[in-house]
């Protein structure tokens, strides 16, 4: 991961600026306008069908996509921290409780940045910017949830082909993607060494998507996959043979920390709405926030955010000098998913019967906070990785 950080200004860390720096703050911006102008006046229609072309498209159009795409090949050349921005933002946009990971998934672009062949660049680069190529990671299967080394998922060598034959569930834009990333045994002898990253495009005989209803991010096109003697060339493999678990240790801690970015982003906001709807909702003749019990619990939150997001820029530092350990984004990804939950549980509280409707931004960010403790690894599963050090 050295040298992937270098526009990040550290000195950022050392002021109340912005630690994602002047140029991730003005992506941020176009993220935001993004969600105001664009999928938030559609979230309705999203939740019917998922998202659209249209609205991928015009993804592109705001400059969200393929953020890291190096400048020679046509990309913005952005430093990884985009893709947290990204997430905050998704996070701190209601809609963003309905369209689910959406961009987030635009993270399995490193995957060809850092291991893509040429002919991989050259052919998927140009359709990620544009919008015309949605991606998915295809790791997790019904068998092996949290623990996606354990995938049943085989591809085996037949001539110049890989035949696969697996299925991959809870896959987020699973039942639009038109790359997926799957994660496939290739040495099953070797266990998680003997895994290897396959492309497997939408529409290859034998490959079958299905859409799948979830308690929340109804328009997230949250997908299960079908993989039924599906050939694909040798060429499709992404980076090395039985390579694919070193290939994820870069990215994990990434992984972990955008889904926490958008913790803290659906944190604030909620926080935001809240107190806003405190000072003018009228009980009894009083404002809500002329109630000390109302005071006392928005500045329980106010304070528990305000940690959360030190401790979070803590991380980023970490990322920055790639120091940060598997403890540590563990450590993150539970407190903060938890802290996410509790804020808008506590926001519900407080808005009453309007946030128990389901057309309300609360009720939707309630709802979509829940799957935040199990996404990127259950909090049970980042409790035992911390815990495991202990043995030692």
């Amino acid at each position: 991961m050295s040298g992937r950080f270098l526009k990040l200004d550290p000195r950022n860390f050392e002021t109340e600026e912005s630690p994602y720096g002047e140029e991730m703050e003005m992506f941020r911006n176009s993220v935001r306008a993004f969600f105001d102008r664009e999928v938030e006046p559609r979230y309705r229609d999203f939740e019917v069908s998922g998202t659209d072309r249209a609205i991928w498209k015009k993804a592109a159009e705001y400059g969200i996509l393929g953020a890291t795409i190096p400048e020679a090949y046509g990309g913005p050349g952005a430093n990884r921290f985009s893709i947290m921005v990204a997430a905050e933002e998704l996070g701190y946009a209601p809609s963003g409780a309905t369209a689910g990971s959406f961009i987030g998934t635009d993270i399995c672009t490193n995957f060809l940045v850092d291991f893509g062949t040429e002919a991989q660049r050259r052919k998927y680069f140009p359709l990620i910017l544009s919008g015309d190529c949605i991606q998915a990671m295809g790791m997790t299967e019904a068998e092996s949830g949290s623990d996606a080394f354990a995938a049943r998922t085989t591809a085996v060598r037949d001539g110049d082909e890989w035949v696969i034959n697996g299925s991959k569930i809870y896959i987020s834009n699973g039942s639009k993607a038109d790359l997926v990333y799957v994660l496939c045994k290739t040495a099953p002898e070797l266990k998680a060494k003997g895994l290897s990253m396959i492309i497997v495009e939408k529409g290859t005989p034998g490959f079958t998507q299905r859409r799948m209803i979830t308690q929340g991010y109804k328009g997230g096109d949250t997908g299960e996959l079908f993989l039924d003697d599906v050939r694909v060339p040798l060429s499709n493999l992404v980076g090395p043979e039985n390579g694919a678990a070193s290939m994820f240790v870069p990215n994990m801690a990434l992984d972990r920390l955008q889904i926490v970015a958008r913790s803290i982003g659906a944190a604030q906001r909620a926080f935001e709405l809240t107190l806003e709807h405190c000072q003018n909702r009228r009980l009894f003749g009083q404002r809500l926030i002329d109630f000390q019990n109302t005071r006392f619990v928005l500045a329980q939150m106010e304070t528990e955010i305000r940690v959360g997001r030190a401790f979070y820029n803590s991380l980023l530092r970490k990322v920055a000098n790639d120091t940060i350990t598997d403890a540590e984004s563990s450590m993150a990804k539970i407190w903060l998913t938890e802290l996410e939950f509790r804020t808008l549980d506590n926001c519900v509280q407080l808005w009453g019967g309007q946030a128990w409707m389901d057309d309300h931004p609360i009720s939707r960010m309630f709802t979509a906070a829940r799957v935040q403790r199990i996404f990127a690894g259950a909090t049970e599963l980042m409790k035992d990785v911390l815990g495991r050090r202990y043995l030692k």
